[in-house]
């Protein structure tokens, strides 16, 4: 018994160390889809970071699907429960809808989602995906970098883009997964910006690389990139805007000690806020984040300034901005383009009034809309409407809503204009410190035969932030 005890204090440290381990994948030459110029770079770059900080690597490049499936495999046997994994990609990527492939250098160009499934490796599909296989192996911490195109209509060499349709499929990873995106949904990932750019790795890689070793931290390297990259690539006229899923309970930091601050969520928290409204135009949207943070005077200071270059709204009595339901004129309005002018203003309206943090809004409301609106797919009443708008205020007190002009279009079809606007969104509940913000799609049906009136609204949220 002796002997067997004394052989497990052997092999216990050996079975319970876990180690930090990495799979890197860099697909530039493809045999008929249009070649990359950044992957191989930009995995040598991955390669070297995390070799540095102590990673066992495995780098594989221009690997086609019988080699990208042994590798995958091999790396898969050699987690250990409690490992941290990290998994990156750099080449082409698409979706069908649902589920979001990685693509081996041998896959061809089709226009069938089915046989472009058949050539491709699944992201995380609920069975034999990339992450899934990782989570199956418990490891304690599991980091994917996904710098792929997640716009699938076919791009030229600048731009990663294959496959049969548009947009990303949501994904959910698992507890203990972080996962970042180079773009956002419908959005392409930039190898360069244009034939002048000589710099070293892709437009989200440069960033990346250069943040995560300066911090230490994934959530605030990649909020810090997620900006850098947008603005590189508004430069060249593009819009290319990093997406990531934080399914991490605790801190971020895997390199060094990081800053101490992160680790109580604090720092972290008014960061990525900061990320989400140093854009904004919206007073709302900046009164709301300073009264929330109003104990971190850096960026209250910041947020001040920017308030103090918008133009003055009406404000209220108690000198709290807010936003009265006008009344609107019945006349006529026998052009086209004043027609669309009116129902869009009208809808911003809503969308202003709607931000007002203020216990009457669902009283106010109501008045934008008719009698009867087909709401959410449902057919209801101005007293249902109010009833869930109230509903809505009492879990989110404070709330802020920006519309994205650029994107939004208004058609109208007699007395009848349909609006489609991208909306970015806050929502914040004190008592529950919970916050809620991202980017949704708004459905609009507005009736301006006399007073105008919403007779039908509905959206989908696009991204969490």
């Amino acid at each position: 018994m002796a002997r067997i005890f004394a052989l497990l204090l052997i092999l216990l440290p050996s079975l319970a160390q876990a180690v930090e381990r990495a799979l890197i994948v860099g697909n530039d030459n493809y045999d008929t889809l249009p070649s990359l110029l950044k992957a191989q770079e930009d995995a040598d770059g991955y390669t070297a970071l995390l070799t540095s900080k102590g990673f066992e690597v495995t780098t594989v490049y221009n690997a086609p699907m019988a080699q990208m499936r042994r590798q995958l495999a091999g790396f898969y046997e050699t987690i250990q429960p409690g490992d941290t994994v990290a998994f990156i990609y750099s080449g082409h990527g698409w979706s069908d809808g649902s589920n979001n492939y990685l693509v081996p250098t041998d896959a061809e160009i089709t226009s069938s989602a089915a046989v472009a499934v058949e050539m491709s490796i699944p992201l995380k599909n609920g069975v034999n995906g990339v992450l899934d296989n990782i989570s199956a192996r418990n490891a304690s911490l599991t980091i994917a970098v996904v710098d792929a195109c997640r716009n699938n209509p076919f791009g030229g060499n600048l731009s990663r883009a294959v496959g049969v349709t548009r947009g990303l499929a949501p994904i959910e990873p698992a507890q203990g997964t972080f996962l970042i995106y180079s773009a956002g949904a419908g959005q392409a990932a930039l190898d360069r910006l244009g034939d002048a750019d000589t710099q070293e790795f892709s437009v989200f890689t440069r960033f990346f690389l250069r943040n995560l070793e300066t911090t230490g931290d994934l959530r605030q390297a990649t909020i810090t990139t997620r900006n850098q990259v947008q603005q590189a690539a508004n430069i060249i006229g593009a819009d290319q805007r990093p997406a990531y899923y934080d399914e991490l309970s605790g801190t971020s930091c895997i390199f060094g000690e990081c800053d101490s601050a992160n680790d109580d969520g604090q720092i972290k928290g008014v960061i990525e806020e900061w990320a989400f409204v140093q854009n904004s135009k919206s007073r709302v949207v900046l009164n709301a984040f300073i009264n929330k943070w109003g104990d971190e005077p850096l960026y209250v200071a910041l947020a001040q300034e920017i308030l103090s270059g918008l133009p003055v709204v009406q404000a209220s009595n108690d000198a709290q901005t807010a936003f009265v339901v006008p009344e609107r004129t019945t006349a006529p309005v026998p052009d086209a383009s004043a027609l669309e002018a009116r129902a869009l203003n009208f809808a911003r309206l809503n969308i202003r009034y709607w931000s007002q943090n203020t216990p009457d809004v669902p009283a106010g409301v109501v008045a934008f809309y008719a009698d009867e609106v087909s709401f959410y797919g449902k057919d209801w009443t101005q007293a249902q409407i109010m009833a869930d708008k109230q509903g809505f205020i009492e879990r989110w007190p404070v709330r802020a809503y920006d519309i994205d002009e650029d994107s939004t279009t208004v058609s109208c079809n007699g007395n009848t204009c349909s609006i489609e606007a991208k909306i970015v969104f806050f929502a914040y509940a004190q008592e529950r410190a919970a916050t809620s913000r991202g980017l949704a799609q708004f459905s609009y049906v507005i009736d301006v035969s006399g007073e105008p009136k919403i007779t039908s609204e509905s959206s989908s949220v696009l991204e969490r932030y």
